[in-house]
C-alpha cells in the first residue's frame, strides 16, 4: 500500500507541474496576443488619426486653390491639425488649358503620433465664364440639320450626352468634354484639323473617327459639371438688388438732389450733382404687357413683389419706343452719364448698369430678323437683365465699341430658355434651352445652359476670352473658377 500511495504521488505532481506549464504558456501567448491587439489597435488609431490630417490638408487647399501658383514654388505646403501635421503638392497632369484651367493632381500626407498616411486626388480646375457649357441631364448638342451645313464651334465645350457631328460642320480650340456620351462623327465634319484638341469623352470615339484630330490620347475621364441653377433665392436676391439700385424711384429725374445715392455695377455708391440731373418732363419708362404697377425703375413687375419662377406676366419688348435718359437727352451732352436702365431708339443703345429685373418675358429687338438688313443695338454698361421668362433676341446685340470690357458687358439670366435669331454677343445663364434658330445666327460669348441647341446650317459658336474679366456681378458663378474631383486613392 505504501508503493501505491508513492506512486500515486509521484504522478500528481507531474500533473501539477503540467498543469502550471500549460497555464505559464497560455498566459504568456495571451500576453503575446494582448499586446499584439494593443500595438495594432495603436496602429490603427494613428493611422486613423493621420488620414484625418492628410484629408483636412488636402481639403483646405483644395478650397484655395489657384493654378497660377503651380511652377512658382509655391507648393509643397505644410500645415496642422491638432491631430498632427501635413504636407501638401499639387502636380499638373498633362498640359494646361488655354485660358480655362486643367487637370491636377493633389497629395496630401499626414503625420498622427507613429502613423502616417496620403491621400491623393485628381481633379479638374475649371472657370466656367471661358468655355460653353451645355450641362442638363442628356443635354446633348444638336437638333434638326444644325451643327452641319458649314456650322462651327470655337472655343472650349462641355455638353452631356452624345455629340453628332455632321456634314461640314467644324470645331476648333478645345478642350472638348462629353460626358455620359461619345463623339460620334458623320459626313465631311472635322474636329481639330487646323490645331488639334484636347478631348475628354466617356464613351470615346465612334464613327468617321480619321476626321477628329485629338491631341494625344482621348480621355474617358470627364468631370461631372453641376451648374447653380437659377433657384428662388436668387430670384429674391436680385429682385430685392434691383429694388436697393433704384432708390429714387424715378430713374433719377429731376427731383434728384447730390445727397441721393446709388449703387452702381461695382458696389460703389455715386453721388449726383443736381446740375448734372435729368430733366425729363414727363419721365419715360420702359413699358410691359400688362403694364406693372411697381415705381422702381430697375424693377418691371407687380408692386406685391415678383412671381414664382419663370411665371412673370410683365413682358417687355424693347427695340423700337426710347426710354429713360442719357446724355444729350435728359443730361447735358458729353456728360457721358445716362440711367442705369434706359434705351434710344434713334441710335439703337440700350443703357444697362447693374441689375434690372424684368418679371416676365423679353423681347430685344423686331419680331423677326432680317440678316443684313438689321443695323442692331449697341448696349453701354456693366449690367445684368434677370428676366423671369423667357427672352428672345430677334436682332445683332453687341457691345458699344471694340468689344468686351468691364465698362461694357452685358448678362442675361433667366429660369426659362432664351431663343436667339440673330446675334448676340456677351453672356447668358438659363436654366432651360439656348437655341440657335435662324440661318446665320451666331453667338459670342460664353452661355452656360441645360442644353445648347442648333436649329439651321450655318450657325456659329464662338468663345470671347475677354469675357471672365468683364463679366457683371450678377451673374451666377462670377466668383472665378470651380474644383471638379475626380479619382481618389489612399496610400
Amino acid at each position: 500500500m505504501t508503493g501505491l500511495r508513492v506512486k500515486n504521488d509521484g504522478f500528481a505532481m507531474i500533473a501539477v507541474i503540467g498543469a502550471i506549464a500549460i497555464i505559464t504558456v497560455v498566459a504568456i501567448g495571451g500576453y503575446a496576443v494582448s499586446m499584439n491587439s494593443i500595438n495594432e489597435s495603436t496602429r490603427v488609431v494613428a493611422e486613423s488619426r493621420a488620414f484625418q490630417v492628410a484629408q483636412s490638408g488636402l481639403d483646405r487647399e483644395l478650397d484655395i486653390f489657384d493654378p497660377n501658383n503651380i511652377d512658382t514654388g509655391y507648393y509643397p505646403r505644410t500645415g496642422s491639425t491638432a491631430d498632427g501635421s501635413f504636407i501638401v503638392d499639387v502636380i499638373r497632369v498633362g498640359s494646361a488649358f488655354a485660358d480655362i484651367g486643367g487637370e491636377y493632381a493633389i497629395t496630401s500626407t499626414g503625420n498622427a503620433e507613429q502613423g502616417e498616411e496620403s491621400v491623393t486626388l485628381r481633379f479638374f480646375y475649371l472657370d466656367l465664364w471661358n468655355m460653353n457649357i451645355g450641362a442638363g441631364e442628356n443635354a446633348a448638342l444638336g437638333g434638326g440639320r444644325g451643327w452641319n451645313g458649314n456650322a462651327s464651334i470655337t472655343g472650349p465645350l462641355y455638353i452631356r450626352g452624345d455629340l453628332d457631328w455632321s456634314a461640314n460642320a467644324a470645331y476648333e480650340g478645345g478642350p472638348l468634354f462629353i460626358k455620359d456620351g461619345a463623339l460620334d462623327v458623320t459626313g465631311s465634319g472635322e474636329l481639330g484639323k487646323a490645331d488639334p484638341i484636347k478631348i475628354y469623352a466617356t464613351n470615346g470615339l465612334t464613327g468617321k473617327t480619321g476626321s477628329v484630330y485629338p491631341d494625344g490620347e482621348v480621355s474617358s475621364s470627364v468631370p461631372d459639371i453641376t451648374l447653380p441653377w437659377i433657384d428662388d433665392a436668387y430670384l429674391d436676391e436680385k429682385y430685392d438688388t434691383a429694388i436697393a439700385e433704384s432708390i429714387d424711384n424715378n430713374m433719377g429725374s429731376d427731383t434728384r438732389s447730390i445727397t441721393t445715392v446709388e449703387t452702381d455695377a461695382s458696389g460703389a455708391s455715386t453721388s449726383y450733382d443736381m446740375a448734372l440731373a435729368p430733366a425729363l418732363s414727363p419721365r419715360v419708362r420702359v413699358t410691359s404687357s400688362p403694364a406693372y404697377s411697381s415705381t422702381h425703375y430697375k424693377y418691371v413687375g407687380p408692386s406685391s413683389g415678383r412671381s414664382a419662377s419663370g411665371s412673370g406676366a410683365n413682358n417687355v419688348t424693347i427695340g423700337a419706343a426710347s426710354f429713360g435718359a442719357w446724355e444729350g437727352h435728359g443730361y447735358p451732352a458729353a456728360s457721358g452719364l445716362h440711367d442705369d436702365f434706359a434705351f434710344d431708339a434713334s441710335t439703337g443703345t440700350l443703357y444697362v448698369e447693374g441689375i434690372v429685373f424684368i418679371d416676365g418675358d423679353l423681347m430685344i429687338g423686331p419680331g423677326s430678323w432680317n440678316h443684313g438688313s438689321d443695323n442692331g443695338i449697341a448696349y453701354r454698361g456693366n449690367g445684368t437683365l434677370v428676366v423671369n421668362g423667357d427672352v428672345e433676341i430677334n436682332t445683332r446685340l453687341f457691345p458699344d465699341g471694340s468689344g468686351l470690357t468691364p465698362e461694357n458687358c452685358l448678362g442675361i439670366v433667366t429660369p426659362e430658355d432664351v431663343r436667339i435669331e440673330g446675334y448676340f454677343h456677351g453672356a447668358i445663364f438659363c436654366n432651360g434651352t439656348v437655341g440657335l434658330y435662324h440661318t446665320s445666327t451666331s453667338f459670342k460669348g460664353t452661355m452656360l445652359a441645360d442644353n445648347i441647341y442648333g436649329d439651321l446650317p450655318n450657325i456659329h459658336l464662338e468663345i470671347d476670352p475677354a469675357l471672365p474679366a468683364a463679366l457683371p456681378q450678377g451673374m451666377p458663378a462670377a466668383d472665378g473658377g470651380v474644383v471638379f474631383g475626380g479619382n481618389w486613392t489612399r496610400n
